[in-house]
């Protein structure tokens, strides 16, 4: 059996640390995406999305000589001390090009924001002078420059403003928008297909039959949707499989048509294997990988289509969760053309050890505070995978590396889920 075909198939729990570490893992999904394409959006519509294309300023900004502050426009041929005095000639409003030629001793009245007139070469501001009946008086010392913006001081045209795979948030717009910019070349978002597989599984719209005392509502499809979207994806929800070949193996191919397809359970030893089964018998569905070195969700399989992306995710809860933080987050800002593909994290002092099992990267649902200055994290119990009460008390993940284990006091990586009280 070769490495390649032993990595592609799940041995569990007790037998993860043999697998592919979480690190090797994402980065063969990762390496076997390829981004959507490309559409022209308004500004206005842009937030949030991810630009296809660099964007540089059309223009110089500003693209005259502007006032900073209120006060009056003069022109000196050198610094001066305090006490100069000059004769008020007039007064520039904003949104008005000047016609008002500046000569050596003349002031011109200027709010923040208007364009110098020409030849003044400084502006005083207004709360440093005295005027009477156009004669004003300098209580400060002016300097060649003062307040005055120059033609692309702030921005020069050419200069380059966002890179390509950056995403989009509202400052930008406002920085779009003053230098003119009305559209955008983004990536267009991507289709998310997804479904559950399970017999015992009930839609949350529907009540609990009777005759199935064994059912239990289905959670990880709500999730996924609302991740899907604050990813800038599209959800394609599938609804829910049962567990037969022909019906998981239908909704695949239905969500291949997709830019992704995520699918949560039958992955685990133990289970009918129609999934990981059924993703084989389609043609052109490469499993890279099945079962990584991680806890919880060591049963997570990775495959590729055509360049999309395919999650098998584990049946509870909390491995779905986890599989998707890790995995999915990833994939589909991959897939979206986004530059950065992880979350931003804190590090966080543990409250108390954690002690996990060696060889696998364990993800630890943890309670954040700040407290004196530094962020604390206490771990959320019960810890194992089939508890899923840490959903309402934990906001953030903490990670611990393959030793296994991290002492009380210990400052580790945590990304957030949730607000920080």
């Amino acid at each position: 059996m070769t490495e390649e075909h032993d990595h592609s198939h799940y041995h569990g729990v007790d037998k993860a640390e043999e697998h592919l570490s979480v690190d090797e893992a994402v980065k063969l999904l990762l390496e076997s995406i390829i981004p959507v394409g490309q559409e022209l959006v308004s500004t206005f519509k842009a937030n949030g999305r991810v630009l296809f294309e660099d964007v540089k300023s059309p223009i110089d900004l500003p693209r005259r000589p502007r006032s900073t502050r209120d006060g009056y426009a003069v022109k000196v041929t050198e610094d001066t001390e305090p006490g100069r005095s000059f004769k008020v000639i007039g007064d520039v409003r904003i949104g008005t090009i000047p016609k008002i030629v500046v000569k050596d001793g003349e002031a011109v009245r200027v709010a923040t924001g208007s364009y110098m007139p020409k030849r003044a070469n400084a502006v005083i501001m207004v709360e440093y002078v005295k005027v009477h009946e156009k004669e004003l008086l300098a209580n400060k010392a002016i300097k060649v420059h003062d307040n005055i913006l120059s033609p692309g001081e702030d921005m020069t045209k050419g200069q380059l403003l966002l890179s390509k795979g950056a995403r989009i948030h509202p400052h930008h717009l406002s920085l779009f928008s003053m230098l003119g910019i009305r559209k955008v070349k983004v990536f267009s978002k991507p289709k998310i297909a997804f479904f559950s597989t399970g017999d015992e599984l009930i839609d949350t719209s529907k009540p609990l039959l009777k005759n199935n005392p064994a059912g239990v509502y289905e959670a990880t499809r709500p999730f996924l949707a609302s991740m899907i979207s604050n990813l800038g994806g599209i959800p394609v929800d599938l609804g829910i499989a049962r567990d037969n070949f022909a019906q998981i193996k239908s909704k695949m191919i239905k969500g291949l048509k997709y830019d992704a397809l995520i699918l949560s359970a039958g992955s685990s030893v133990g289970e009918r294997d129609f999934v990981t089964s059924a993703a084989l018998s389609i043609s052109g569905v490469k499993i890279l990988d099945h079962g990584v070195a991680m806890r919880p969700s060591s049963p997570t399989g990775i495959a590729s289509y055509a360049g999309k992306p395919l999650l098998l995710l584990p049946g509870f809860p909390t491995s779905a969760i986890i599989s998707f933080f890790v995995f999915g987050s990833p994939a589909i800002l991959k897939l979206s053309g986004n530059a950065i593909l992880q979350p931003t994290t804190i590090k966080a002092r543990l409250v108390e050890d954690y002690n996990g099992k060696a060889g696998l990267t364990h993800f630890v649902r943890v309670s954040v505070i700040k407290e004196n200055g530094e962020y604390k994290a206490t771990n959320t119990r019960p810890t194992d995978a089939q508890y899923s009460s840490w959903l309402h008390i934990a906001n953030g993940v903490a990670v611990i590396d393959e030793k296994g284990v991290a002492k009380k006091d210990e400052m580790v990586d945590v990304f957030l889920i949730a607000e920080i009280p």
